[in-house]
């Protein structure tokens, strides 16, 4: 057994190999963390699953400083319990979850200035992809610790194939054989002994030291936490609370303009909107909505310049509601066509007078004058209320404009051979008051003070209001339809 023991050490040894060959890459991971970091700003370290260990490995413990911001979604990585509630089970199905990444970030307010630590030994599962993914749509640059064989070697858990690396500014490899294990033991089939935690703690803490040693060549050396023994109790406790409140104040950045809109440029405050336009000069072409108005026309002079622009015209009548001419009056004044000769606006209310007049007479009505009535069986008359038929609006209009024809011409008599005088109605009966509505209809026809019923058209329906000469009383019988 102390040859499996000796074999185990050797092949951490073969993990420090790899974390020095890769001192540059190293050195410009910890640039973009310290510049972050002097900005005021912090740089986001995530990991789900075991890959937890390198964040807390960076912050907060011994050794380290803030500027640092380990997000631990203890749903992807607090399995303590094995199996049961929060077990290992639901943190690896959750872990390829799409779109908990998008919900985690939700709660940050990031900037481009802000920096990104994501650990994933196969770089396969999706939520430490999308996060990656994520963070780059922000403009954040993104630093990936992976195992390069294993992620070689494993299949992406998204649809188009692509991993963590492929999300990732700077690339770092943990020095882990392909399925983490280094060491196989004789007469077991699977190998045993992870290596991929060795090799991102020597990263993260390769990156801690040059991030400190950049500080402090800029003249802000970080505050770190430091152990009792070392400093003792005092100082200690000092920056231990120092470093606390720095790491507070830097994270209340991260929470100040949560779910904010992006703010719209304003005019200056004390200015109104019309103020704060740009000054017009003499230099700017002037629109023809601004165009000065002219003398004779106005408003209304623009109105049909724009119409004539346009080639729109109504019978004579100019018109400026083109939308072609709108958008021809806005060329440049030099660029713009002469106006055609137009009469004055004098000539042109008078030309619109009779117009006005004529539908001034067609929104009044005139009255009709009373006609003369007179008696005699078989002549009509006119119906009164109670014998009035009902009439439709389409009846109704067509009334009003023969009538109003009717009163403009001269009333013709029965001497010129034109139509007779109204008749006179026939007084009713003394029983009319016990008659029903049919009995009614057949005496006012019989007596020629109820017009003949209109004839059919073809599909049989009728023409006119001839057959609806009904009173207004209540309906006790008959076949005709109510409309």
């Amino acid at each position: 057994m102390g040859s499996v023991i000796a074999d185990y050490l050797d092949q951490c040894r073969s993990l420090l190999d790899t974390a020095v060959a890769q001192e540059e890459t190293i050195a410009q991971a910890a640039a973009l963390f310290a510049e972050t970091i002097l900005a005021g700003r912090m740089v986001h370290c995530f990991g789900s699953g075991h890959s937890r260990i390198l964040v807390e490995e960076m912050w907060p413990r011994y050794g380290s400083f803030p500027g640092f911001n380990p997000i631990v979604e203890l749903s992807l990585s607090f399995h303590n319990l094995v199996v049961g509630a929060n077990g290992q089970r639901q943190a690896m199905f959750l872990e390829n979850v799409h779109g908990l990444a998008a919900r985690i970030l939700r709660n940050y307010d990031l900037s481009p200035k802000d920096t990104a630590l994501v650990a994933s030994s196969s770089g396969c599962n999706l939520v430490p992809i999308e996060m990656a993914e994520e963070f780059k749509r922000r403009g954040v640059k993104v630093v990936a610790i992976l195992s390069k064989a294993h992620s070689e070697a494993s299949r992406s858990q998204r649809r188009d194939g692509r991993k963590l690396q492929d999300f990732a500014d700077i690339v770092l490899d943990t020095g882990a054989p392909v399925g983490d294990a280094l060491i196989e033991v004789p007469g077991l089939d699977t190998p045993v002994g992870p290596g991929s935690t060795i090799g991102g703690c020597l990263l993260i803490n390769a990156i801690k030291v040059e991030v400190a040693a950049l500080l402090t060549e800029a003249g802000k050396p970080p505050t770190v936490l430091t152990a009792p023994a070392l400093v003792g109790n005092e100082k200690a406790s000092q920056l231990f609370e120092s470093a606390y409140d720095e790491h507070a104040r830097r994270l209340a950045k991260l929470y100040a303009h949560i779910g904010e809109a992006p703010a719209a440029p304003e005019a200056p405050a004390g200015r109104s909107r019309r103020e704060a336009r740009p000054e017009r000069t003499d230099d700017r072409p002037r629109d023809g909505r601004a165009q000065e108005r002219s003398p004779e026309g106005g408003r209304g002079g623009a109105r049909g310049e724009r119409g004539e622009r346009s080639g729109v015209r109504d019978g004579g009548r100019e018109s400026g509601r083109g939308r072609g001419g709108e958008r021809e009056s806005r060329a440049p004044m030099a660029e713009r066509p002469e106006p055609m000769d137009r009469e004055p606006r004098e000539e042109r209310e008078i030309r619109r007078e009779p117009r006005e007049e004529s539908r001034g007479r067609s929104m009044e009505r005139p009255e009709r004058p009373e006609r003369p009535e007179r008696g005699g069986r078989g002549e009509r008359s006119e119906p009164s209320d109670e014998t009035r038929p009902f009439r439709r609006q389409d009846d109704d209009e067509a009334r009003e404009t023969t009538d109003f024809e009717a009163d403009d011409a001269p009333m013709a008599s029965a001497d010129d051979g034109g139509p007779e005088s109204a008749p006179v109605e026939v007084p009713k009966p003394a029983n009319w008051d016990r008659m029903d509505d049919i009995e009614r209809r057949l005496w006012l026809r019989e007596n020629g003070q109820a017009p003949a019923p209109a004839p059919r058209s073809d599909d049989g329906g009728r023409q006119g209001r001839g057959d609806r000469g009904r009173d207004r009383g209540p309906r006790r019988g008959g076949r005709g339809r109510r409309r």
